[in-house]
């Protein structure tokens, strides 16, 4: 869990959904399907980590000195965060950054294709 003392409202409302897109995705180590392969595992996790990333980037787009509008409020900004994370997530099932490919190629060149 995310460490919430001292963070912006923006800040706080982007980690506390990150928290939680991770609890709903069971995200962790021990959570891995052994049915699929160390590949597609690798793969699941790396499109996970796109999705962060997605997150992030977003996260930091709307911190530019043109980012402030409609949702300059406090209860917007909340609403923005967690927005944020979803279009992030949605974006990193369908239209892919190519981040993942590229993770699973760096890292999955010694791991294989049958399932253990």
């Amino acid at each position: 869990m995310a460490d919430f003392a001292g963070m912006s409202s923006q800040s706080f409302a982007l980690a506390q959904a990150r928290d939680t897109m991770r609890a709903s995705a069971a995200w962790s180590p021990t959570h891995l399907d052994r049915s699929k392969s160390e590949k597609e595992q690798l793969y699941e996790v790396a499109k996970e980590f796109e999705s962060i990333f997605l997150a992030e980037f977003l996260k930091q787009a709307r911190q530019g000195e043109l980012a402030e509008g409609m949702f300059s409020s406090e209860a917007g900004k909340t609403f923005q965060g967690m927005l944020d994370v979803e279009v992030a997530r949605s974006s990193s099932t369908g239209i892919s950054l190519g981040l993942a490919e590229a993770i699973v190629t760096q890292l999955g060149a010694g791991l294989s294709d049958q399932v253990k």
